[in-house]
């Protein structure tokens, strides 16, 4: 696409109402359909967003997202497209859905992550992307355990997984996120059983089904997957075996430079050394960990911090660096974003 083509169709973005110009769309019967040059920019940079998500501060691709969803959504309203085209836009739309979800999820507004989870599903169906409807899946499989519903929670884990089948990337994260509820249940053999499931699908995965470590849709990285069983087994309070993954990850994960993991492999990590009695080195990882998303503040791991905070406060009572890590989480603000 022209670059002068380029700045008119972000402009476009910002009023959904604007009618688009000739040059990005194509007028067949009595609609007008986008050009093959809009939707493959569209793509491409969705794919762009998916890439960098752990990597750039949430509210910036948030803001991104709330100015270029109504563009894809304008496209959807007009007549006269061909169902490949159809089947883009949806998939399109629904993975833009899916990046707002989990943008919303991050600065700790689960109400909207819901809705938006569930429009992200509901595109997913239309365009047959079946990979994010098993990612959706697992998202609200995290949202239910995080709200106490257990048994929905493994219900919509498992669901995830007759979306794709067993050879899918998204099949060995839904194992993963499967064993996380089984630890909230308690259910030790279950997490075991789970956990090498998930072991066993990313084995069979080529080079281009692993991908980079971080956050993404249609790979999954051994990186990736060690940071969820290692929270499975926190989860489960078993932080030996969360350890073989922590310290087999956490240089890695630091090469790699994927924020979110890093930080919250680090807070496995600093449980783990809490529950094996080094107070000092569990508070330096988590240190490590506020110092890594300094620049990318978010919920998750608000929430993961203050739990291992209240873990701390049992085991060791009062220790002088633990007061230093409540006091910088009190002075952690996410991004404000607008709905």
């Amino acid at each position: 696409m022209h670059e002068i083509s380029r700045r008119r169709f972000f402009r476009l973005s910002a009023d959904a109402g604007t009618a688009f110009p000739a040059g990005l769309l194509l007028l067949r019967g009595v609609g007008m359909i986008p050009s093959q040059d809009v939707l493959g920019h569209v793509e491409s940079r969705i794919c762009q967003l998916t890439a960098g998500y752990e990597r750039n501060p949430i509210g910036a691709t948030a803001l991104y997202l709330r100015r270029h969803q109504p563009v894809v959504r304008t496209m959807l309203v007009e007549g006269g497209r061909s169902t490949a085209v159809d089947a883009r836009l949806h998939r399109a739309a629904g993975r833009l859905a899916a990046l707002w979800a989990t943008t919303r999820h991050d600065l700790g507004d689960t109400t909207c992550a819901r809705v938006s989870f569930a429009e992200a599903f509901e595109h997913a169906d239309l365009a047959r992307d079946r990979p994010l409807q098993a990612w959706v899946r697992l998202w609200q499989s995290s949202l239910a355990r995080k709200a106490g519903r257990l048994d929905d929670a493994l219900q919509l884990a498992r669901d995830a997984s007759a979306h794709v089948g067993t050879q899918a990337p998204v099949a060995g994260r839904a194992a993963a996120i499967e064993a996380r509820v089984l630890a909230a249940m308690g259910d030790r053999p279950g997490v075991h059983l789970a956990i090498d499931r998930a072991w066993r699908v990313e084995g069979a995965l080529t080079a281009e089904q692993h991908g980079v470590p971080g956050f993404s849709i249609d790979t999954l990285n051994p990186l990736t997957l060690a940071e969820l069983s290692a929270a499975a087994y926190v989860e489960l309070g078993a932080t030996r075996a969360a350890r073989v993954y922590t310290d087999a990850a956490l240089h890695r994960l630091d090469q790699a430079g994927a924020t979110g993991l890093r930080s919250m492999a680090r807070i496995a990590a600093a449980t783990a050394e809490l529950h094996q009695g080094d107070a000092d080195r569990a508070e330096a990882l988590v240190n490590e960990a506020l110092d890594i998303s300094a620049h990318r503040p978010n919920a998750v791991m608000t929430r993961r911090a203050r739990r291992f905070l209240a873990d701390a406060r049992r085991r060791v009572g009062h220790h002088h660096g633990m007061a230093g890590i409540a006091t910088r989480l009190d002075t952690w603000d996410l991004p404000a974003v607008p709905a």
